[in-house]
């Protein structure tokens, strides 16, 4: 059985890298299915990935780090690249969907997702290769927890979603908004699944984890944001007060604010999964910040980022997640749950997951329906 999965997994991105090896990894160890990363490399995703190597910002003094910091964003380059080439299968490279559908892949079974690909924002508009265009068999192709983030797809758009999503075999998503636009659009209930990042355990990501030097030497509080968030900046303040601590922060340019101690810009997926292992505590305002901050059992605060922030809303509401909402109050910055809470869903939302793949990788009939699901 060889199965072909499609995502965003070239990118410098870390939740895009670490997600793409988790569903790769969770089918060949689970499903018992060789598996295949399709190499497509969409234009916009390329494009806005190469315009990110470079400070684009208004503030001088963003400008000025970035330039000094280039090499080290070449350094980060090269280690994506390493992580792909050690752990991950990948096709021949892709550039549009056409030569996607062009090529015989010869899977039996195809798989899109996780991440964003159904976030038209993201992707540039429409992409046919993100819907498995290219798969003419319905009982052979099945979405994983795709995101539309809060993207919408335009009217322009709705015949092509409307025929691929109908003929998708098992179709599943990641949001609640994201089921509810399926469904107005197409009539079909999909499956909510949880994100491919859990389906391993923090064993399992120990073991392509690695610690950076001076990350094993002391203690830290880890800052790591997607968008740049004065907010965020309040709460770190206020936490490194009360933990006395230095803050260490995963940068894109090496602008360094007054309250940090210490930036890091030339680090892979193992090095990011390294930093978040060893952290004393984390802050942050991303999805996958939230995350590696539930794998390794961390205490944290969380500010949502003002882009794509419905995937997190939806992620707190699953876990009983409480987070402040504002400085104003005298309770504490961190994050408030119940771990045996958290860990109890986390394990039923996986064997859902790992239920929901199975079906689809050997064939049952249960996975293809039209009644409401979770």
């Amino acid at each position: 059985m060889k199965t072909g999965l499609i995502t965003f997994h070239f990118v410098n991105n870390f939740g895009g890298a670490l997600q793409c090896y988790a569903l790769q990894r969770t089918l060949k160890e689970q499903c018992d299915t060789d598996v295949t990363v399709i190499d497509y490399r969409n234009w916009f995703i390329r494009f806005t990935d190469f315009v990110r190597m470079f400070p684009v910002t208004g503030n001088r003094k963003e400008i000025a780090s970035g330039l000094r910091t280039f090499p080290q964003r070449i350094g980060r380059r090269r280690k994506f690249a390493r992580f792909n080439s050690l752990n991950m299968t990948l096709s021949r490279p892709y550039h549009t969907s056409r030569s996607v559908s062009q090529d015989e892949l010869k899977c039996d079974k195809y798989i899109c997702g996780s991440d964003q690909i159904w976030n038209p924002i993201l992707t540039g508009g429409f992409v046919p290769a993100y819907f498995l265009s290219f798969v003419h068999d319905p009982a052979a192709k099945a979405s994983y927890a795709p995101s539309c983030g809060t993207g919408r797809w335009r009217p322009f758009m709705f015949f092509p979603v409307r025929r691929y999503i109908k003929s998708m075999g098992a179709l599943s998503i990641r949001e609640a908004e994201g089921r509810n636009l399926v469904k107005r659009l197409t009539g079909r209930d999909a499956k909510q699944l949880i994100d491919p990042t859990f389906l391993l355990s923090k064993e399992q990501w120990d073991e392509v984890t690695t610690v950076p030097q001076f990350a094993l030497k002391e203690k830290y509080i880890l800052l790591y944001i997607m968008q740049k968030d004065e907010s965020v900046y309040s709460y770190v303040r206020e936490i490194k007060n009360k933990l006395k601590l230095p803050v260490v922060e995963i940068s894109r340019y090496g602008y360094k604010p007054d309250f940090v101690d210490k930036t890091v810009i030339d680090v892979g997926p193992s090095e990011f999964l390294g930093l978040f292992k060893n952290a004393e505590f984390i802050c942050t305002n991303s999805y996958h910040g939230l995350v590696f901050s539930l794998v390794f059992e961390k205490e944290f605060c969380l500010v949502p980022s003002k882009k794509f922030r419905g995937r997190i809303y939806n992620l707190l509401k699953l876990l009983d997640i409480y987070i402040q909402p504002s400085l104003d109050t005298e309770e504490e910055l961190k994050a408030k749950f119940d771990r045996e809470h958290v860990d109890a869903v986390i394990s039923e939302e996986k064997q859902r997951s790992l239920k929901y793949l199975n079906d689809f990788i050997n064939g049952h009939d249960t996975v293809i329906e039209s009644s409401t699901s979770k």
